[in-house]
């Protein structure tokens, strides 16, 4: 591996880029991710969200139920990448070229 993130963490990751959560008013419900984790990983749910936020990949959102998003946007998308998942720059994908 690239980082010494696990594969629950870059899916993690994945899951808030990919829903577009990068402020503090457009969080990811923490009850939705451990639903979509806990069939796919053995991992620790709390544990991987306690090393990202250390890491400072993302930040909570106090609610009833914790809302993350992603606070460090540039440095979760080059672990994405780097990881080889298929994430596009934000700003589009399109290329203009010059004529």
């Amino acid at each position: 591996m690239p980082c010494d993130l696990t594969e629950m963490e870059i899916q993690i990751l994945y899951i808030l880029y990919r829903n577009k959560n990068f402020k503090s008013n457009a969080g990811y419900n923490s009850e939705k991710l451990k639903k979509i984790l806990r069939k796919k990983f053995d991992q620790d749910f709390d544990e991987a969200i306690a090393t990202l936020k250390n890491q400072a990949y993302i930040a909570t959102i106090k609610k009833d139920d914790p809302k993350y998003y992603i606070l460090d946007l540039g440095k979760a998308y080059s672990v994405m990448k780097n990881h080889g998942l298929n994430v596009s720059p934000l700003g589009g994908s399109r290329v203009h070229h010059l004529d």
